[in-house]
């Protein structure tokens, strides 16, 4: 059964029926499969402004070692990145339907048929996401959402902390950015508070993966399951949201004001340098 059928009952279950909504995942091609554990990653952040490494992050959340279903881009809500932003460059604010407009737009085309960008607020996501997960399991379905994030937002004392709402999955990718205290001397990820250690995953053929990319896991309490996608490519440590909206704020003079009126052409063309 195509995931694009449970989607759209999910999203109407939630009262998502705009046009815009229902849009949003139209492209979507995935199919559940039954007797295994159909993955779908939420890859959530202020994204303001999104770059290449972001990109980096989504695409390898795609790898056919991680096997996820799709994944869903949840901007963070406006009030959420005024407190993010309040000391480091407020003056630069994309609110929450331009950064949605512009993620719409920068996904890469070859992998358009498995991702879709939330364009709602955040209150109706756990209503989707529990009717998706019921929906699914009522037609023999098994579906588990997962959480997306880079390794500077891991909080080993509580990695499931991850707003909006706590995910029984979480999947790190140190595909956009390195950070070395994430592992031990070993090469295996640091332990987390509540989880078990980290094991190496094989690949179809009952092999460790190549050195390129490594899928660690590991076990929590209550079914919790952690991964860490662990990149040899190329992390781009020297690429932040922060440094760019200090860079746009003192060469292009730009604010929330004029930000949120220029054409999304416009500020992918502002952009296009930070992008792949």
């Amino acid at each position: 059964m195509s995931l694009q059928h449970y989607l759209q009952l999910a999203y109407k279950e939630s009262r998502l029926t705009s046009a815009a909504d229902l849009a949003a995942f139209q492209h979507v091609t995935g199919t559940l499969q039954r007797g295994r554990e159909n993955l779908i990653l939420v890859y959530g952040g202020s994204f303001n402004p999104p770059h290449r490494g972001h990109i980096d992050v989504l695409l390898s959340g795609l790898a056919p070692s991680v096997g996820a279903l799709g994944i869903v881009v949840l901007p963070s809500e406006d009030f959420h990145l005024r407190h993010k932003v309040a000391k480091s460059h407020p003056e630069f604010f994309l609110r929450m339907e331009r950064r949605a407009e512009i993620w719409a737009a920068i996904v890469p085309a070859h992998s358009r048929d498995r991702v879709w960008v939330w364009a709602s607020t955040w209150y109706p996501f756990k209503t989707f996401t529990d009717a998706l997960v019921r929906l699914t399991k009522a037609d023999g379905f098994e579906l588990a959402f997962s959480h997306l994030i880079g390794p500077d937002n891991v909080n080993p004392d509580d990695p499931l902390d991850i707003l909006p709402y706590r995910l029984p999955r979480i999947l790190v990718s140190n595909r956009g950015r390195h950070v070395a205290t994430g592992f031990s001397s070993d090469g295996s990820p640091t332990v987390w508070k509540g989880f078990g250690e980290w094991s190496r995953c094989a690949n179809d053929k009952g092999q460790a993966e190549d050195s390129d990319t490594v899928l660690w896991t590991c076990v929590g309490a209550d079914g919790a399951r952690g991964y860490y996608l662990q990149s040899a490519g190329p992390a781009y440590a020297d690429i932040s949201s922060t440094n760019l909206r200090e860079m746009f704020v003192r060469s292009q003079g730009l604010d929330e004001g004029r930000l949120n009126q220029l054409s999304t052409e416009t500020l992918l063309g502002f952009l296009a340098p930070m992008l792949p």
